[in-house]
C-alpha cells in the first residue's frame, strides 16, 4: 500500500508539473535582437506626451517595473478610457514632450495558454525628482506572414521616442520555458 502510494503522489506531482509548464507564461531576453539593440541601455527623448498608468493585474508580471507607459498612438490608446472606468487601470501621472527614459531591458512574453507573444521594452523615467520604472509593450506579429512562414512577421507601431514609423519586419525568438 504505502509503494502504491508514493507512485501514485509522484505521477500527480509530475503531472501537475507538466500542466504548470505548459500553461505558464514563458519570457525571454530579446535585447540582442533587431530593432532593440540600438534602445538597449541608452535614454531616448519621448517625442510627445505619455501617460503613466498602473494596472490592477498586471498584464507582463514584472515586479521590477511596476507601471504601464502609454502613448496616443500606441494600439490600446483607444481602450484606455474603458479600461479607467472599469478601474482596470489607474492613472499616475502624464509626462511631457521631452521626457528622458532610459529604456534598459527587452523581454518577449508568450501566453502559456494562447501561444500569442508580446515584447515588452522595460526602463525607467526620472522626472521632477521621482523615479518611475515602466514598462511599454511595442511590437505586434503578423499573422499572415508568420502562417505563410515568414521568419521576418514582426512590427512596430511608432514608439514615443521615434520621429518616423519604422516598416520593416523583424524575426523574434518564441519565449522559452525557462
Amino acid at each position: 500500500m504505502g509503494k502504491i502510494t508514493l507512485i501514485l503522489i509522484g505521477a500527480l506531482g509530475l503531472v501537475l508539473f507538466i500542466i504548470y509548464a505548459t500553461v505558464k507564461t514563458k519570457t525571454t531576453s530579446i535585447a540582442e535582437h533587431a530593432p532593440f539593440p540600438e534602445w538597449i541601455g541608452k535614454s531616448v527623448t519621448l517625442n510627445r506626451e505619455t501617460t503613466l498608468f498602473k494596472e490592477k493585474l498586471p498584464a507582463y508580471e514584472n515586479r521590477k517595473y511596476p507601471f504601464v507607459l502609454v502613448d496616443s498612438l500606441h494600439p490600446t490608446w483607444e481602450s484606455v478610457a474603458q479600461q479607467l472606468e472599469s478601474s482596470d487601470l489607474e492613472k499616475i501621472r502624464t509626462f511631457p514632450k521631452g521626457t528622458s527614459w532610459k529604456i534598459e531591458q527587452a523581454i518577449q512574453y508568450t501566453n502559456g495558454v494562447s501561444g500569442f507573444s508580446q515584447p515588452v521594452l522595460f526602463g525607467t523615467i526620472c522626472y521632477e525628482g521621482k523615479e518611475y520604472k515602466v514598462g511599454y509593450a511595442w511590437g505586434k506579429m503578423s499573422i499572415a506572414r508568420y502562417l505563410d512562414g515568414i521568419e521576418n512577421c514582426w512590427h512596430f507601431h511608432q514608439s514615443p521616442w521615434q520621429e518616423t514609423i519604422d516598416t520593416a519586419y523583424y524575426a523574434l525568438p518564441k519565449a522559452k520555458i525557462w
